[in-house]
């Protein structure tokens, strides 16, 4: 079944919507729970990754950082190593990173119905990605960028995709990415929860986020230098635990890329800084 043509404006945001393969859930997360999240994200130190390892390109040619900057827990699929993908991109993909915090797994609990509905009655996402959306801060003399937007990408990870969405409204569009033709635009709002799975929903159509309103309230905050975040999405996937490896397990050229990262983040994390002295005493022995 294909998924109904995109309506001439985008769905405002303000009502559920159920579609096999597709759940908008606006205000599933409380907002304590939004709170609470909001609060747990001001700690983290985000990162800005490159797509790719140094001398190496995309199929589209494109080189350069993401778009925004991001934070991984349970796995980190650092760009450069290439993300996990079945049946072809198992090892070497995800580096072991600190677990979920409980207000993240407890409102993955309340969604087990809604997730059977989307035929995943397997074991709840085990790793996250933490998307940082906003716009540099004004410099004298020069204009800010604004980093609120997400590439048309689609997700290799076996089950449904869960997203999390705590700040300002942001557009969401599905689309065929041959042609580039938008066949579902969402807007997806503070406390909303989206789902997606399926042949049509999260394998034929792309998805991306074009852009973040402006807003007051609720007010964001980040450890990012010189970057205002209006938006903090949160997208959970499942991972078999055997392909998760700790940085002294990968390859020689896996760690050597992962490395750096694992330094950037180690000063803030305990658990980086293990990986990090796991690797240095395995060189020693």
């Amino acid at each position: 079944m294909k998924a109904p043509p995109a309506s001439e404006s985008p769905q405002k945001g303000d009502r559920a919507l159920r579609r096999p393969g597709l759940s908008y859930l606006p205000r599933f997360i409380s907002a304590d729970e939004a709170n609470t999240l909001a609060a747990f994200f001001a700690e983290l130190h985000p990162l800005w990754e490159k797509r790719h390892a140094d001398g190496q390109t995309s199929r589209r040619g494109g080189t350069g950082r993401l778009t925004r900057p991001v934070y991984w827990l349970g796995a980190w699929q650092f760009a450069a190593l290439g993300y996990y993908a079945e049946p072809d991109h198992l090892t070497d993909r995800c580096v072991r990173a600190e677990p979920l915090p409980s207000v993240m797994v407890g409102i993955l609990q309340r969604l087990r119905d809604e997730l059977g509905e989307h035929g995943d009655t397997g074991p709840l996402p085990n790793t996250c990605l933490v998307n940082f959306y906003g716009r540099e801060r004004k410099q004298p003399g020069k204009p800010p960028v604004d980093f609120a937007r997400l590439r048309m990408h689609r997700d290799a990870e076996p089950g449904a995709v869960v997203m999390f969405s705590v700040g300002q409204p942001a557009q969401l569009e599905f689309l065929e990415p041959e042609a580039e033709a938008v066949e579902h635009s969402q807007w997806v709002r503070n406390r909303s929860v989206v789902i997606i799975s399926g042949p049509e929903y999260k394998d034929r159509l792309y998805h991306r986020v074009t852009r973040v309103r402006y807003g007051l309230d609720p007010v964001l905050s980040a450890q990012i230098d010189d970057f205002d975040v209006r938006r903090i999405s949160v997208s959970f996937r499942h991972v078999p635990e055997q392909y998760i490896q700790d940085l002294h397990e990968l390859s020689d050229e896996a760690q050597a890329i992962a490395t750096p990262y694992l330094r950037e983040l180690a000063p803030y994390s305990q658990h980086f800084a293990k990986q990090l002295e796991a690797v240095a005493e395995s060189e020693t022995e």
